[in-house]
């Protein structure tokens, strides 16, 4: 699957939670949500710098609360912000979709996924546990897909799952 193909798979199964992702529709998907969020961030980046370079040449001052409210407002009010935050709403749930179809095209509950999720939500209490689920994450999702079918669909790698030698 080409790297267009799963863009535009992904969005087509907006939220299908059932059947099965290869792991190039899953990957393709995830670098393209990356790459398009990378530069939202950067274009935050160059609005909140152009305030706060020039907080920092009038002094600094941390007890100005004023200074700093009006660049945190001037920052989240911002064309950038709002796009990030509208694009990261946007594609949460197709990519939530695309983990737990990966993880049935591995054999796996889709709550799998959630060692991800999980590890990022327990990161406030435990520190490094976004780092652990995700690195977790992504050995499961590394695993090639159950051969033939399983209990959550066809192989979407269809005859070529059985052409193909694994050795």
């Amino acid at each position: 699957m080409s790297f267009t193909e799963a863009v535009k798979t992904c969005f087509a199964k907006y939220v299908t939670f059932s059947g099965r992702a290869r792991r190039s529709e899953h990957w393709y998907f995830f670098l393209f949500i990356t790459l398009i969020q990378i530069v939202l961030y950067i274009w935050l980046m160059t609005v909140i710098m152009g305030p706060m370079t020039e907080f920092i040449q009038r002094g600094g001052d941390p007890q100005d609360v004023e200074a700093i409210k009006e660049i945190f407002l001037g920052a989240i009010t911002s064309p950038a912000c709002i796009a990030l935050i509208a694009f990261s709403l946007a594609t949460l749930l197709p990519i939530i979709a695309v983990q737990i179809r990966r993880m049935h095209d591995t054999g796996r509950s889709g709550w799998w996924s959630m060692t991800y999720w999980g590890g990022n939500l327990l990161s406030v209490f435990v520190p490094f546990a976004s780092l652990v689920g995700a690195i977790w994450f992504i050995y499961l999702a590394c695993q090639d897909s159950q051969p033939g079918d399983n209990v959550y669909g066809p192989n979407p790698k269809g005859e070529e799952a059985f052409t193909t030698s694994n050795f």
